[in-house]
């Protein structure tokens, strides 16, 4: 089971639920239960720790990693085998332990995405994947060793 929330569920009412008016994705209800709470903060957002994993119909394979603390916080991921289906970096068992991961098949990578005027010159970081345990609702930012992968690697093959 996952944590990824789906846009129109969020519009369902419920007695425990909670709001926050994200400036990208307009009101979002959420439950306690949705969100994943990072281990250590993303680079340069260091007051940011709940995040919410939200996917829409209409901007699929993209999802949106939506800050809970601050509404105007929202980037957009993927899961990282979508695009890169040998993508299979070496993480640390320490870094996994964080985040109370045994086995790898406990894990799901997403990497974060930069999408620029033109869509078609979207990258996506693999040098630091997003890994998230959705069973225990936590996640951290990774930071590879291996130089094999690239920041800014392109979406999209070139014309």
């Amino acid at each position: 089971m996952t944590n990824i929330v789906s846009k129109q569920d969020i519009k369902k009412d419920g007695s425990s639920r909670m709001k926050i008016n994200s400036a990208k994705l307009g009101e979002i209800e959420y439950s306690e239960d949705d969100v994943i709470t990072l281990s250590s903060p993303l680079l340069g957002f260091p007051d940011l720790q709940d995040f919410l994993i939200i996917s829409d119909d209409n901007s699929y394979p993209f999802l949106w990693f939506q800050s809970v603390e601050d509404a105007d916080i929202c980037f957009i991921l993927i899961e990282t085998n979508t695009f890169f289906k040998d993508y299979n970096p070496d993480i640390p068992k320490r870094e996994l332990k964080v985040i109370a991961i045994s086995d790898k098949k406990e894990m799901k990578l997403f990497s974060i995405v930069v999408v620029p005027t033109d869509p078609k010159l979207s990258t996506a970081n693999l040098r630091a994947p997003l890994v998230v345990n959705f069973e225990k609702k936590l996640a951290k930012q990774i930071i590879l060793d291996d130089d094999a992968y690239k920041i800014k690697m392109p979406l999209f093959e070139s014309e």
